[in-house]
């Protein structure tokens, strides 16, 4: 039976003449949207389906419906789609066949629903997938093949979820370039879990629980410019840690716990252009930290005999600090060697 008389006869019809499970069908942003009385979406169609033939950008809305399932071949009708958005919904769960017919989608929007379970190869067909946001939902666990089939996933929000990181978690993302991580109350980041990785260019971890770092956890992140460690419980940088970023321009350790800065905390990054240090306890700072970085601001600063410093580069030696406020420089005392 074709779809959009599937809609005509259950709009048509007396409720105790409709045999298929009660199902409501209204239009919603310009598509016949078909859900049952639990929630369950059963179908998707164009109001007007010429006018959408030669629009290259098509978008479907669905925020804020209620929709606690997706029925198999519920997209049937509306397979040309590029981008869908299901925000605010009630999702607790992402199957496999939810969004099989949707080849042609390049952005999935998932925000904001209660998804804690992803079966694997849940974005199997997806292989034109650019961007998936899965930021506000309940997810800790993701099995080894959930990213199976996104062969071309650049950005990839999985913010305010409660995400345990595992060795190889985001293997199979070749292509990411954008990574977002933040407030998932993240406590440890293991060996490994930016493998097969090769291209991030941005990877946001604030607003975690993060209180301790290796020394080798961003091998393999050659690429990177931003990487955002603030608002966590780091009490050091391991020596090194940065080293093969040889690319990264900014990079955020704001709201930490640090208390001194050796010689060598931030080798590598000759090409750095912004440091964001505010809001630690630092207590003592060897400047040869910055011996290396020609064109670096440090946000918030150091202040030595009530003058803020302009070039890092041409201090040497230990110096003793402590701070007056949230976003005041530094203030800084040479200490005897």
């Amino acid at each position: 039976m074709c779809f959009l008389l599937l809609i005509y006869l259950l709009l048509s019809a007396d409720v105790a003449d409709v045999s298929t499970e009660d199902v409501d069908c209204q239009v919603y942003n310009h598509l016949y949207v078909c859900l049952a009385n639990g929630g369950a979406l059963h179908g998707v169609a164009f109001e007007d389906v010429n006018a959408v033939q030669t629009i290259e950008d098509i978008e479907l809305h669905l925020e804020n419906l209620g929709i606690v399932d997706i029925a198999r071949n519920a997209f049937a009708e509306v397979t040309n789609s590029s981008a869908l958005y299901v925000r605010d919904n009630r999702l607790p769960f992402l199957g496999r066949h939810y969004f099989a017919a949707l080849d042609q989608l390049t952005y999935l929007d998932l925000r904001n629903n209660t998804i804690s379970d992803v079966e694997e190869a849940a974005f199997a067909r997806l292989a034109n997938l650019e961007t998936l946001l899965l930021d506000h939902n309940n997810i800790s666990v993701l099995r080894p093949g959930v990213w199976k089939g996104l062969t071309e996933l650049h950005e990839l929000y999985i913010t305010n979820n409660r995400l345990v990181l595992r060795r190889n978690v985001f293997k199979g993302l070749r292509q990411l370039e954008t990574l977002v991580l933040d407030s998932n109350d993240i406590a440890e980041i293991p060996i490994g879990v930016f493998n097969g990785l090769p291209h991030i260019d941005l990877l946001y971890l604030s607003r975690n629980r993060i209180s301790s770092l290796h020394p080798d956890v961003f091998r393999g992140l050659g690429e990177i410019n931003e990487l955002d460690l603030g608002r966590n419980r780091l009490k050091a940088i391991p020596a090194g840690i940065f080293r093969h970023m040889k690319s990264l321009n900014s990079l955020w350790l704001n709201g930490n716990q640090l208390t001194v800065l050796e010689p060598d905390v931030f080798l590598g990054l000759d090409n750095l252009l912004f440091l964001f240090l505010n809001n630690n306890e630092l207590r003592h700072v060897d400047m040869a930290a910055f011996a290396r970085m020609r064109n670096v601001t440090v946000d918030p600063g150091f202040k030595i005999r009530g003058s803020l410093v302009e070039d890092l580069g041409r201090l040497h030696g230990r110096y003793q600090c402590s701070s007056a406020a949230y976003q005041l420089p530094y203030d800084c005392a040479e200490v005897d060697s």
